[in-house]
């Protein structure tokens, strides 16, 4: 019985928050406000966090333990962010690090970044992270031939920078 009325409540919950969802104001004025001002967001993608899908569109080989990238079509570009283990970033750092030394910079960390991402940031005070950029030659795949590899400083995080031309 406890059940039936549990599922019951969870179902009654489900309809409330659909129905809520499909409400309308019954403007027409305000649709078509609405719809002009739609494009815009439609050029701006969720954040992913598919390895297989960042796989097809930039080359990397080693596994990360988290993975959030988000590709923008109408400036022909992607970020991704990736934390490795102790091991795999060690490997990276120093697959970098033979190649060029490490210029500074900084990253403005994104409202979808990781949360200690966005943490250490704020920490620092603003939305920007410090760490230093190489080349990211190794992660070029068509379209994408530009771009920088940062790993953020103190961390295990890499913000992977690429552009199309």
């Amino acid at each position: 019985m406890a059940f039936i009325k549990l599922r019951l409540a969870a179902v009654s919950v489900s309809v409330l928050i659909a129905v809520s969802g499909c409400a309308g104001t019954g403007d027409p004025g305000n649709s078509a406000q609405t719809g002009n001002t739609a494009a815009p967001a439609q050029n701006q993608s969720k954040a992913s966090t598919s390895a297989e899908e960042l796989g097809l569109l930039i080359n990397f080989t080693l596994e990360p333990e988290d993975l959030v990238w988000r590709e923008d079509k109408a400036k022909n570009s992607i970020v991704a962010v990736l934390r490795m283990d102790v091991e795999d970033t060690k490997k990276l750092a120093d697959q970098f690090s033979q190649r060029a030394p490490g210029i500074p910079k900084t990253v403005q960390v994104e409202d979808w970044f990781p949360p200690e991402l966005i943490a250490k940031g704020e920490i620092a005070g603003g939305s920007s992270v410090e760490g230093a950029a190489f080349p990211a030659d190794d992660f070029y795949q068509d379209p994408y031939s530009l771009g920088t590899v940062t790993r953020v400083a103190g961390t295990d995080f890499f913000v992977v920078e690429l552009s199309g031309k």
